[in-house]
């Protein structure tokens, strides 16, 4: 590798000169703001007296003849080329002073074009993707075929924009365009591109996961192999994942792994696992997973019942479920689970996630369930399980934050839940309560977020003269109770026109109650009057709905052979007089007979991770430092070769003790570590 400084138009010069940006690097993506900066810039050069302006760098590759394959600098190098253009243009147009009669044809001719290739290579840059569409387009000059939308089209617009009101002349901005001066950095061909690409990005300069793993997999291929890898597998990803990779490839690795990265560590999880395995057979993987994330975020479409089912999932908005997704798609892809089971699965996982939710149990053991879930219904087939009823034993085993609420929990948390402050769940659940069991479905969701419908106050949330009357000397009781309860909520398209006015305005006024086409609305609609037998009785009647929609759900499957508890590091689970089987850190399953044994292994494994951690841990005066030694200690084991620990503690202090020093290592989570229990 070498670099020196030079002159960016110098690099532009040559007849044989082509900057190529290879077909994995992103889209051009500097926007407005930056071309500005650039234009302030450069006028600043000239009324200043400058001789040079410094542009960072620009990092290449040659391959052959004078074609640059640009590793960094793409964006620098396409906007400067990009405001020559306008600048020609401009110059075309008598749109700017002009003070030396050839300036057209040197800027033409030495910095864009080579005049002697009548080819569509004549161009000196080659952008990748659409960006190069809208170069073309550009170059070609007939406004009428330019890509509207495309970060080129409108920075060119805008280069034009303010060369038509600069007070230089022509001489001048090329003058100044022609001092910008950058570190032109040129790699060997044995210097490793990609390695050298992650280092100049390793700060995250704009780079997703999903683009350093793009680069990951093409750079280093010939470049035919890159156009037809792009074309045939990575640009349908892409689109499929509707531009989010990162957050597909993340679900796509828990799905295999059963662990989940951390978002900005999607990238060397998944270059560890890519690691010894072929790229094309994995390129095929990915491609088909996503396609089911296409179907599980609406991208794509399927049959209609699945994508019902899919589409309701995602209004719960809980992308935790996807990498179960992802497995149980592919499972019914490759024929072992019917689509008639497979909607039946995806109903029995919206019914958990939505009985959690009312229920407010929290989210955070719902990582681990969903990694799990699929594999430990495989587990249950093989011992001789439908899929439907072994996914429905894996989720009614669990415990603690993990568990599938009951009807008399989910029962009490409906009586007692504040239902109007919601926020997007209000989708799923009106939704749900509207069209269910609707041959002819009403557009919930659309209208509630257009705002057509908006959810109203039966009895109002401030109380008039009237309404206190008719509720009568309980007025302030039955409000503060009643308000937000289901019982008292409804849609309407006409909240405004509602206001606080009395019940029977409401519903026999022009487009009241009386004349809404909700099914939501037909018990108000024959009301005579509102108080809280009527939302006593709604409540109840809305309750038996809830109950056909979301059962609480039973198996016919018992497992052949006995199975443990699992419960990982982070559940909020009582682990008094509970027994340990085995553990499973970092998917490495260890069977241990005692908890001695279990922290014992944990300890040892964590220490070969981050030695330095443990002795500071050790050697500090906060807990867990008490428990260990650096002389032997009776009872205890030893962790390295001069330091022990003393086990003589209870389980939950042994629990506490993991926890405390997994926080402290940042390559563990506590979701690395699961036990299997059962009790004494």
């Amino acid at each position: 590798m070498r670099g020196d400084a030079k002159k960016l138009t110098k690099m532009l010069q040559g007849a044989n000169t082509r900057f190529v940006i290879p077909i994995y690097q992103r889209n051009y993506d500097w926007k407005r703001e930056q071309c500005q900066r650039l234009f302030d810039d450069l006028e600043d050069v000239i009324h200043e007296h400058r001789q040079s302006h410094f542009f960072g760098s620009i990092v290449s590759q040659s391959d052959y003849d004078d074609r640059r394959i640009l590793i960094d600098g793409q964006q620098r190098i396409t906007t400067t080329y990009l405001l020559l253009a306008a600048l020609l243009e401009q110059i075309r147009q008598n749109h700017i002073e002009v003070n030396r009669a050839s300036l057209y044809d040197f800027i033409r001719y030495e910095y864009l074009v080579d005049r002697y290739d009548e080819s569509d290579q004549k161009l000196k840059l080659k952008l990748v993707k659409d960006d190069q569409n809208a170069l073309t387009q550009v170059m070609n000059g007939n406004e009428e075929n330019f890509v509207n939308g495309s970060n080129i089209t409108e920075n060119y617009r805008y280069f034009l924009d303010r060369i038509a009101h600069t007070d230089l002349n022509a001489d001048q901005l090329k003058d100044a365009i022609e001092s910008l001066e950058v570190i032109d950095i040129r790699l060997e061909p044995d210097d490793d591109a990609q390695l050298i690409f992650e280092s100049l990005n390793s700060t995250g300069l704009g780079l997703s996961e999903g683009d350093k793993i793009r680069n990951f997999i093409l750079m280093n291929l010939p470049e035919a192999e890159q156009e037809t890898y792009y074309a045939k597998y990575w640009n349908p990803i892409e689109q499929n994942t509707d531009y989010d990779v990162s957050a597909f490839i993340r679900d796509y690795l828990t799905s295999r792994t059963r662990r989940t990265p951390v978002i900005n560590r999607v990238y060397p999880v998944f270059r560890k696992f890519a690691a010894n395995r072929e790229m094309e057979p994995l390129l095929q993987e990915l491609l088909k997973f996503s396609e089911y994330y296409g179907f599980i975020i609406g991208r794509l479409h399927t049959d209609p019942d699945m994508e019902n089912a899919l589409h309701r999932l995602g209004l719960l908005e809980m992308g935790v479920v996807n990498p179960f997704l992802l497995s149980v798609l592919e499972y019914s892809d490759s024929g072992y689970l019917s689509r008639k089971d497979l909607v039946s699965a995806l109903d029995t996982v919206e019914n958990y996630l939505f009985r959690r939710w009312v229920c407010g149990i929290g989210t955070n053991a719902l990582n681990k369930v969903f990694e799990d879930l699929h594999y430990e219904a495989l587990r249950a087939v093989a011992d001789g399980a439908e899929y439907l009823e072994a996914l429905k034993y894996a989720l009614l085993r669990r415990e603690a934050s993990s568990r599938f609420p009951r009807d008399e929990e989910f029962k009490q948390a409906y009586w007692n839940r504040n239902f109007y402050t919601i926020s997007r769940k209000r989708l799923y659940l009106y939704d749900r309560l509207e069209n269910s069991d609707n041959v002819e479905r009403v557009n919930i969701v659309t209208m509630l977020e257009d705002g057509v419908l908006s959810v109203e106050h039966i009895m109002p949330q401030t109380l008039s003269r009237q309404w206190r009357k008719s509720l009568g000397e309980d007025a302030s009781s039955i409000h503060k109770e009643w308000l937000n309860r289901m019982g008292n909520l409804t849609l309407t398209g006409y909240n405004s026109q509602y206001s606080n006015g009395e019940f029977l305005e409401k519903r026999d006024c022009d487009h009241g109650f009386a004349d809404s086409g909700l099914k939501l609305n037909r018990y108000v609609a024959n009301c005579d009057t509102w108080g809280r037998n009527e939302i006593l009785q709604r409540q109840e009647l809305i309750w038996k709905r809830f109950l056909t929609i979301w059962p609480q759900i039973d198996t016919t499957y018992h497992p052949t052979v006995k199975e443990y508890e699992q419960h990982t590091l982070d559940e909020d689970f009582d682990y008094r007089n509970r027994k340990i089987a085995a553990y499973t850190f970092q998917g490495a399953r260890h069977p241990a007979k005692t908890w001695v044994e279990a922290i014992q292994g944990v300890l040892v494994s964590l220490y070969e991770i981050a030695p330095a951690t443990i002795h500071t841990i050790a050697d500090g005066d906060r807990f867990p430092a008490r428990y260990f030694s650096h002389t032997q200690v009776n009872r205890g084991f030893a962790v390295s070769n001069n330091l022990w620990f003393n086990p003589e503690s209870n389980t939950p202090t042994k629990i506490g003790i993991m926890r405390r020093i997994i926080e402290k290592i940042p390559e563990v989570e506590n979701t690395d570590l699961s036990f299997e229990l059962y009790d004494e």
